[in-house]
């Protein structure tokens, strides 16, 4: 499974800006129709992008979008 990692810094814009923009694993399920588990599990397969911040997994918007037109769902 490939991870990227995410690090913030004062040039990366507002916290509140950076925290709109990434979605959680709970957000993801509900966007694809899908359980939790489901999700992870399409990251560990590689169909879905997804970078660590902490123990949790994030995801951007744009890719899950990409994959909801990918797959149809």
């Amino acid at each position: 499974m490939t991870m990227n990692l995410i690090s913030l810094n004062e040039n990366s814009g507002s916290l509140f800006e950076i925290a709109n923009s990434w979605l959680s694993t709970n957000d993801v399920a509900k966007i694809l129709s899908t359980t939790p588990n489901a999700v992870r599990i399409l990251v560990c397969r590689g169909r879905l992008p997804a970078f660590r911040l902490g123990r949790h997994l994030r995801f951007r918007k744009k890719d899950c979008m990409a994959l909801v037109q990918k797959t149809g769902v």
